[in-house]
């Protein structure tokens, strides 16, 4: 690439638009890094380049072989406190705590791969302060390549589905639960300090709101009323026009400081608030829209501050009158917007605090300037803090800590997380500590409650599967009596027996295999609820394993007249499992595609592999399985078209247990089917 710096109109064309991202493209420095001067960028780079600055949706260029980054304003939400420094920096380095594990994506792009898709994919992240956190993402790979088909980068779009995979989980973890936690939960929930909200169907009729939102809309009874009859005064406000099109698109919308109108309740006084909200669309089983759940908080007082303070700032531009100094300290509160604002000189000794803090302490200015701010804090706490306080006026290194602060209009003490940075000269000297209290004790109450409720959740699954262990233990003590004196029966030990004795004798043999069987299967779900399954994974030939259970099932096949065909097999397939449990999936595949196939059917075993995984597919011309059923045929407990009390039948555990199997060996079992023309259940294990 050539090095000649372009000019403005170019760097405008590039990088257009007035959005923070364009503006510091155009203003970086593009000389110091591997991709040169955007001059000599391919045409084809500086297309895409342009139309990712230009969307709304986050975007950001792996570009050349270092695969040096450029990005747009909606990917500075996913980079957090990375982005003041990861423009046209090298990913492997902005992304260093990933790179071990998507590095590989990247490479196999290189070579020629297809794009790649991904949905609600986990990452550990270094986005904020403190140890990595876990994010989730929906995005996608492509490669950017140009005229003569050359890679020269590569196009990342993600959306963040961070809270809502967090709430997906939680809902699910709840829903496993009992009923009394479930309530409990509900209860968490509504007095969580977030407003939350659920609205049903197409006139949005409340079904469920929480304190806050009742707090927020003026106490007015919503429950089971729609939203224009509860708030008409938000009618003009385009409101109900955003909830429609989140109901009928299933696009969810994210708001940010969103002014809205509210009255205190039916003919009040009206308010202008200002909220952080969602409008999430909430889906049926049928995966059909049925209604929308939203979810937010009251930022009023965080805008109001910060528009306070950039009013202040205003005035000090315009008139001069006050220092150099007071100027970048109340640029430098423009930047925080606390709840609680305060100041120190750079001995610690507080020299402001804001009027909401000295009203939320019950104490006037006087008493709290200095050190006397300690007298608000809660006896035990006052040690840590002073010692801690003292740790960052000694090293300059920022001050955070959580301790609890007396409320006057709670009359208790709260926790709150305490913040403090230092502001420097351009010698470094500290010259003033610019500091925040966030109450956060609601927060802490609603953490300690989900955690309780995860262990008691937790211990009522070891309970249940310690409890189902014992019983099938203890059943095979009689099933083995009976097997074996129906054994001597059999061979005399008693006296002569005849040969309608010992058909019977037979059939009680059988009987007791069967429910032997039944019991090995309640067992083997057991342990794998408690994790007690041990799994010795070793390579895996898989001719010989599908030979091996063909073998174990010709008796059946031949007794209900059915063809079994295998087709041919790719050479040297291989793959990692447990050689006992992977025959036991098999075994179970193939024996339920015997039983639900009538006499003359057909059942064909089918393999193949490619990187990174081996699938064993089996089909047959069975039954099938209702639509309606299909997703539930792994659920334990469950057989399509059959109810448990049908003799021989078992008690649905084979599938649900060569899933979970399948799924501890790093693979899965799926199964797809047409009603009436069979089904194929498919075995997929890594190579």
């Amino acid at each position: 690439m050539t090095t000649s710096t372009p000019k403005a109109t170019d760097l405008q064309l590039l990088f257009p638009g007035d959005g923070d991202m364009a503006r510091r493209c155009r203003a970086f420095d593009w000389e110091r890094t591997a991709l040169g001067a955007p001059s000599g960028w391919p045409p084809a780079l500086r297309t895409v380049v342009r139309t990712a600055i230009e969307s709304p949706i986050a975007m950001n260029l792996w570009c050349g072989p270092e695969l040096v980054l450029v990005y747009n304003d909606g990917y500075r939400l996913l980079l957090g406190s990375k982005d003041s420094t990861a423009l046209g920096q090298r990913g492997a380095d902005v992304w260093h705590e990933l790179w071990d594990e998507i590095a590989p994506r990247f490479d196999r792009i290189r070579a020629g791969g297809s794009s790649m898709y991904a949905e609600n994919a986990r990452f550990l992240m270094e986005r904020v302060e403190g140890p990595p956190v876990e994010a989730y993402f929906t995005y996608s790979l492509s490669a950017v390549r140009d005229d003569d088909d050359v890679l020269i980068a590569v196009l990342n779009v993600a959306v963040e589905t961070t809270s809502l995979v967090i709430a997906d989980r939680q809902t699910r973890e709840a829903r496993a639960q009992a009923e009394q936690a479930e309530a409990r939960l509900r209860s968490v929930f509504a007095q969580a300090p977030a407003f939350l909200a659920v609205m049903h169907g197409e006139q949005h009729v409340f079904e469920f709101v929480n304190d806050a939102y009742r707090q927020l809309v003026g106490d007015r009874d919503v429950v089971g009323r729609a939203v224009a009859e509860v708030l008409p005064e938000l009618r003009e406000q385009g409101f109900f026009e955003l909830l429609d099109h989140v109901l009928h698109t299933g696009e969810p919308y994210v708001g940010r400081e969103i002014a809205m109108t509210l009255q205190h309740g039916p003919g009040g006084a009206t308010e202008q608030l200002f909220l952080d909200f969602v409008f999430q669309p909430m889906l049926d089983a049928a995966g059909h829209r049925m209604g929308i759940v939203a979810c937010g908080s009251n930022v009023t007082d965080a805008v109001w501050s910060r528009r306070e303070v950039e009013r202040l700032l205003r005035e000090s531009e315009a008139s001069r009158a006050e220092t150099e100094a007071n100027e970048a300290r109340y640029r430098f509160l423009a930047g925080a917007i606390p709840v609680h604002v305060w100041t120190a000189s750079p001995d610690g000794m507080l020299d402001f605090v804001s009027e909401r803090t000295v009203s939320y302490l019950g104490l006037s200015a006087e008493r709290v300037l200095r050190d006397g701010w300690l007298q608000a804090l809660h006896a035990d706490d006052v040690e840590r803090s002073e010692n801690r306080w003292r740790h960052s006026l000694e090293t300059g290194e920022a001050y955070e800590i959580e301790f609890r602060i007396w409320s006057a209009g709670h009359l208790a003490y709260r926790w709150h997380l305490v913040r403090a940075s230092a502001q420097r000269d351009a010698d470094g000297a500290i010259i003033r500590w610019f500091g925040s209290n966030t109450d956060i004790e609601d927060w802490k109450t609603t953490e300690a409650e989900l955690h309780r409720l995860t262990i008691e959740a937790q211990e009522a699954n070891r309970s249940k599967g310690d409890f189902l262990a014992a019983m099938s233990h203890e059943l095979r003590t009689p099933l083995n009596a009976i097997g074996g004196y129906a054994q001597l029966i059999e061979l005399g030990v008693r006296g002569p027996v005849t040969e309608e004795q010992k058909v019977d004798l037979r059939r009680i043999q059988r009987s007791k295999m069967h429910l032997d069987g039944l019991v090995s299967s309640v067992l083997d779900f057991a342990k794998m609820g408690v994790g007690r399954i041990e799994l010795h994974t070793v390579p895996i030939d898989v001719e010989r394993l599908i030979g091996s259970v063909v073998d174990m099932v010709r008796p059946q096949l031949a007794e209900k007249g059915l063809t079994l065909s295998v087709s041919k097999l790719p050479t040297a397939l291989s793959i990692d499992g447990d050689v006992d449990r992977t025959r036991q999936i098999l075994l179970n595949l193939l024996t339920n595609a015997l039983k639900f196939t009538p006499g003359d059917g057909v059942l064909t075993i089918v393999a193949g592999g490619s990187n990174p995984d081996v699938t064993i597919g089996i089909s047959d011309t069975g039954i099938g399985i209702a639509p309606e059923q299909l997703d539930s045929i792994f659920e334990p407990f469950v057989q399509a078209k059959t109810p448990l009390h049908v003799a021989g039948i078992g008690v649905g555990l084979g599938l649900a247990i060569s899933r979970q199997l399948a799924r501890a060996m790093g693979g899965d079992v799926t199964a797809i089917s047409t009603l009436g023309e069979g089904s194929i259940s498919t075995l997929t294990l890594p190579k």
